[in-house]
């Protein structure tokens, strides 16, 4: 699996980023309404700006699974709140 190296914006302004499979077979995954205030087009697709997003799915008004890029949220552990 390969990526562009940018986030890239469709003609709405929604941006997004394009993943690759190995026959060429390109998917548009978006980000979601929250995380998208943080990219603009053109913003480097690095470790840094992937490891403060999430994956997440929603179903669009055709009842179609969609994959998202979500803003990640802040958790902590069970065990942090007993000790």
């Amino acid at each position: 699996m390969q990526i562009n190296p940018s986030v890239r914006e469709n003609e709405s302004g929604y941006p997004f980023i394009t993943f690759i499979t190995a026959d060429n077979k390109a998917e548009n995954v978006y980000f979601s309404k929250e995380a998208a205030k943080k990219v603009s087009s053109g913003t480097a697709v690095d470790k840094q700006m992937l490891s403060t997003h999430q994956i997440g799915f929603t179903v669009n008004a055709l009842g179609e699974e969609r994959i998202k890029l979500i803003s990640n949220s802040t958790r902590i552990t069970l065990s942090d709140l007993l000790d």
